[in-house]
């Protein structure tokens, strides 16, 4: 059986397992950073939301030899074990007067992610590219959020101008940014650090009072100036994941030798980083005096 098959018939078997009036998806997922996915999904009745069970898994278990019924089973208990909302106002899709006091951006990769940004607003920046999401209360879809695409802004009759304007100003409400120390990277990323030599200058972490999502920040001007007042001038910006960026002052660096920074950032996307949570391989420098953030070559 080949995999289109495969889809197809356990469908037909979760359905023979569940309520006759449940209604069951299969739909392509593109999640960031990663290739698309077929999700199914059951709404059981009285239900508006359902986990996203992603099937790729259930079918090389069926290659391996596992019957259809028992990959039922499984899929219909891990849908009850991560139902933890059954239903949820989602009068957002239709109602813009709702849905703008909540809408953020977001920074992802560029390259990793053109054929989702093809279905999505969005706007370039440097080498990655903002997004936006609708920022869900907390115990409705926990730190995902919900993805602005293109069909949700022709419904709300408003251009990506607009979009961004709102999400600029959102971002800073609903989540915060931080300065913290390379102790608290360490804290949070769990990367082993090597003992702060003295003589260095402290390295500083940029995010979010959430610890999740906050390297967007760096695309805000006034942030980055307050950096620079912190660093004492020029500063690399190292983007170690979507979560949170590095700031090291470039008076601690060789400035001929930025290819040792991004060695650092690869190192830590490639040991230390899921690909989903990877924002890029390239570093980036703050000019004081001009106030512009930029690529740095390291050819």
């Amino acid at each position: 059986m080949n995999y289109s098959q495969f889809l197809e018939m356990i469908t037909k078997e979760v359905r023979e397992h569940t309520d006759p009036k449940a209604i069951i998806r299969i739909d392509s997922v593109q999640k960031i950073n990663l290739p698309a996915m077929d999700g199914m999904t059951i709404l059981l009745p009285g239900e508006n939301t359902a986990p996203t069970i992603y099937l790729d898994s259930y079918y090389q278990e069926y290659l391996d030899g596992a019957s259809l019924s028992s990959l039922a089973e499984k899929i219909l208990s891990f849908h009850s074990e991560n139902q933890t909302v059954k239903t949820c106002n989602l009068s957002f899709y239709t109602d813009f007067e709702q849905a703008r006091k909540r809408i953020i951006c977001r920074l992802v990769n560029y390259e990793m992610n053109q054929q989702l940004l093809e279905h999505v607003p969005h706007l370039c920046f440097l080498d990655l590219a903002i997004v936006y999401y609708y920022e869900a209360e907390r115990n409705s879809f926990g730190n995902s959020g919900i993805l602005v695409r293109n069909s949700h802004i022709e419904m709300w009759d408003i251009d990506i101008s607009q979009l961004h304007a709102i999400a600029l100003c959102n971002t800073r409400v609903l989540l915060p940014f931080r300065v913290g120390t390379m102790d608290m990277f360490a804290e949070i990323t769990r990367i082993p650090l090597p003992p702060r030599d003295p003589d260095v200058p402290q390295m500083y972490i940029l995010t979010n009072e959430q610890l999740c999502f906050g390297a967007v920040n760096m695309i805000y001007d006034d942030i980055l100036h307050s950096l620079s007042d912190k660093v004492g001038g020029d500063f690399y910006v190292l983007p170690s994941s979507i979560h949170e960026c590095l700031i090291l002052p470039i008076c601690s660096w060789n400035e001929n030798e930025p290819q040792k920074l991004q060695s650092i950032v690869r190192e830590i996307n490639q040991k230390y980083v899921s690909v989903e949570e990877v924002l890029g391989n390239h570093i980036y420098r703050y000019r004081r005096a001009t106030q512009h953030l930029g690529l740095v070559s390291c050819l």
